[in-house]
């Protein structure tokens, strides 16, 4: 019995090894904790002002169904982004898509928007002066097939 005993941590040992872990990466888990909430705390900001239920920022995978339907892309677009290498691409088409859909299309927009993507989401949702104005991938694909 003691030799299985062994193999186990002890609780007072378990807490001082996660205590040295603690020490060691508190800066880092603290940092993703914040940046965590406000990319959150953008997210159901910009769905409800899309005019989306602010619950759906929450839900892993439905959110990103949820910003494709704010594109205007079909859901099953929402796939490309497991497909490796690609998704990289598709998040930041994605992103100068996103900025599309609330009017911004310079391309200083788009930079920002790829670059600082967090903080551009924030500044669509709680800026004002800036309103949804719909889906533009459709619009997109609808005026590329009008035949003069």
């Amino acid at each position: 019995m003691s030799a299985v005993a062994h193999k186990y941590l002890k609780p007072m040992e378990f807490l001082l090894a996660w205590s040295d872990i603690w020490k060691q990466f508190a800066p880092f888990i603290m940092t993703f904790i914040v940046v965590s909430a406000v990319g959150f705390l953008g997210k159901v900001a910009l769905f409800s002002k899309a005019n989306q239920p602010f619950w759906t920022a929450f839900v892993p995978v439905y959110d990103v169904i949820i910003t494709m339907r704010i594109v205007g892309r079909p859901d099953t677009h929402a796939f490309r982004m497991l497909i490796p290498i690609y998704n990289i691409y598709f998040a930041f088409l994605i992103c100068t898509e996103l900025s599309q859909s609330f009017g911004k299309n310079k391309w200083t927009d788009y930079a920002l928007a790829g670059v600082f993507n967090i903080f551009y989401i924030l500044h669509l949702a709680f800026s004002y002066s800036i309103e949804y104005q719909g889906p533009v991938y459709q619009s997109a694909a609808n005026s590329s097939n009008v035949v003069a």
